[in-house]
C-alpha cells in the first residue's frame, strides 16, 4: 500500500513537535519553589522543608531533589547546608551578586567605561524628570538626609564616593521603575570598583570635585521639591556629563569594564 506523502509544513510541524524536550523532574521542581518565592509565598531567611518531606510532596528521588537544590543553587535563590543541622534556605539574590554575574558578560564582550556611563546618560535624566512630578515628602526628605551625610563626608574620598553613588540608586529608586532601579544599581556596583581606582589617585582637586558634586545634588534636590521635571532633568544630565568627562579623563575612555 503507497504511503501518503507529507506535505513540507507537514513535517515541519512533526519534527518541530518531535523535538520538544520534556522538563526534567529537578527543573520542574526547580521553578515550583522559584513561583513560590516570586509570589512571596517563600521569603528570604525561610527555611525549606526537610527532604523526606519534599520528596513525597514531589513524588520524586533523593537524587531528583538535590539536582533541583543545584539549579536554585546556581540562581541564588537558596543556600544549602549539609549535616544533621543542614537544610536549604531561601536566599534572595543581592544587587551586588547581579552585577558581578552581568559584568563579567560585559567585560568578556569588550564593554568599556565609557559605554557604561553612556548607558546611565540615557536612562537616568528622565527618570529624574518623572520623580519630580511624582515625588513626596517623604522622598525629599530621605534625600534631604543623604546630602547631608555627604556634606559631613566631604573630605572622606572613599566615604563620599561611594555616598554619591547611592544618590544615584536612591533617585532612580523613588523615580518607581523597579526594572530600571536594578539595572542602575548593577551598573553602580560596577561603577564603585572603578571609582576606588579614581579616589586611590589622590587627585589635588578632589575636595573641589567633591564640593562641586554636592552643589548639584543640592539643586537637583531644590527643582525636584519644586516639580520643576525639566530643570531637574537639564541639572542631573549636565551633573553626570561632568562627572563622565572627569572619570574617563583620569581612567580612560577605553578602560574595560573590571569585575574585580
Amino acid at each position: 500500500m503507497r504511503k501518503k506523502a507529507i506535505a513540507p509544513e507537514a513535517g515541519e510541524a512533526i519534527r518541530s513537535e518531535r523535538s520538544i524536550r520534556v522538563p526534567k523532574a529537578a527543573e520542574l521542581i526547580a521553578e515550583t519553589i522559584r513561583q513560590r518565592v516570586v509570589q512571596g509565598e517563600l521569603k528570604s531567611g525561610d527555611a525549606l522543608p526537610s527532604e523526606p518531606d519534599l520528596m513525597v510532596e514531589f513524588h520524586v528521588s533523593r537524587a531528583s531533589l538535590r539536582e533541583a537544590f543545584r539549579i536554585l543553587e546556581a540562581e541564588s535563590l537558596i543556600e544549602v547546608k549539609r549535616g544533621a543541622r543542614g537544610g536549604a534556605r531561601i536566599r534572595l539574590p543581592r544587587d551586588d551578586t547581579a552585577a558581578k554575574s552581568v559584568g563579567i558578560l560585559l567585560q568578556i564582550r569588550g564593554a568599556t567605561l565609557r559605554e557604561m556611563f553612556d548607558a546611565r546618560l540615557i536612562i537616568e535624566p528622565p527618570l529624574i524628570h518623572h520623580l519630580a512630578n511624582v515625588r513626596t515628602d517623604e522622598n525629599l526628605e530621605e534625600l534631604r538626609q543623604h546630602i547631608e551625610y555627604e556634606r559631613e563626608h566631604l573630605t572622606d574620598f572613599r566615604a563620599f564616593g561611594v555616598a554619591a553613588a547611592e544618590f544615584h540608586r536612591i533617585l532612580v529608586r523613588q523615580a518607581g521603575n523597579i526594572t530600571l532601579a536594578l539595572f542602575v544599581g548593577m551598573l553602580d556596583e560596577l561603577y564603585l570598583r572603578h571609582l576606588t581606582r579614581f579616589i586611590a589617585r589622590a587627585r589635588p582637586d578632589q575636595v573641589s570635585l567633591n564640593k562641586a558634586a554636592l552643589n548639584g545634588h543640592s539643586q537637583l534636590l531644590e527643582m525636584i521639591a519644586a516639580r520643576d521635571g525639566e530643570a531637574a532633568e537639564t541639572i542631573w544630565r549636565y551633573h553626570m556629563q561632568r562627572s563622565r568627562k572627569v572619570i574617563l579623563a583620569e581612567l580612560g575612555e577605553d578602560t574595560p569594564l573590571a569585575v574585580y
